[in-house]
């Protein structure tokens, strides 16, 4: 018999309140655009997700996971293999966490709470009241975890469609800001005024974040610091080091094992 899919678990849900799913994706895996009627939690055990929603994307280590509300579509790439657990939860019994999607930090207590309401939902059980205490602890944990550091806005306005694509595409790509507003016709002063409004940051900083991000994908599949900072568009790994340090407050080298 076929395994469901989550959303045919979710129409079968009958009187529970949360359910589980869990699947190991290949690297190079790109999802679909989707939604699910309950909320989402999304968490990689190993690997890295990057999760496109509405405007921005956003990037799951295992240290992290993903808040996402009902009804909202979404798409998963996974540059690396990842052990994806996702949790649903029936709409009517969580109102700590709102209705924004946010990046929420894993500390080992949540870690561990995902991972028995995994076991908990595993076996087609009925769930009792000690289950819904060991849910409530988690979504109670999950509240506290709020950490926008792993998300970043995407500009809609379609002037920037090009150096969007570009820098998203490769962020190694060094051209300069004034090259970029000839390119496109606009004045370096449009651009930035732009970028500040649309995504609260100037086109400078916005394409370090970028930089950075990707750093996470590529120190997951092992690539040293050295490398990773030329990858990504640095001159030298001390550079790469200072402004990664900056961000996420660990060194590169460290961020995996912290």
């Amino acid at each position: 018999m076929a395994k469901l899919t989550s959303n045919e678990k979710i129409e079968n849900a009958g009187d529970k309140f949360v359910l589980t799913h869990q699947i190991d994706m290949p690297a190079g895996y790109k999802g679909q655009l989707h939604h699910h009627i309950w909320y989402q939690l999304m968490y990689a055990s190993s690997g890295v997700l990057n999760v496109e929603y509405q405007n921005q994307i956003m990037f799951v280590p295992p240290q992290k996971a993903i808040w996402l509300p009902p009804n909202c579509d979404h798409r998963v790439r996974v540059p690396v293999g990842a052990h994806f657990h996702s949790v649903y939860f029936r709409p009517d019994t969580v109102t700590a966490l709102g209705n924004t999607s946010k990046v929420l930090s894993v500390t080992p207590l949540v870690r561990e709470l995902i991972l028995a309401v995994g076991e908990m939902t595993h076996e087609d059980k009925e769930l009792d009241d000690k289950d819904k205490r060991l849910t409530q602890v988690l979504i109670d944990q999950l509240s506290l975890q709020a950490d926008s550091a792993l998300s970043i806005l995407i500009p809609s306005d379609k002037r920037l469609a090009e150096l969007v694509r570009q820098i998203i595409h490769t962020p190694s790509n060094g051209v300069s800001l004034e090259e970029w507003a000839q390119t496109l016709n606009l004045s370096s002063r449009t651009i930035t005024r732009i970028f500040t409004k649309e995504v609260g940051m100037g086109f400078k900083e916005w394409r370090q974040k970028v930089r950075l991000l990707e750093a996470i994908n590529l120190l997951e599949k092992g690539l040293s610091v050295t490398q990773v900072a030329l990858e990504v568009g640095y001159q030298s790994p001390s550079a790469f080091t200072y402004a990664f340090k900056q961000v996420f407050d660990t060194n590169p080298a460290s961020y995996f094992v912290d």
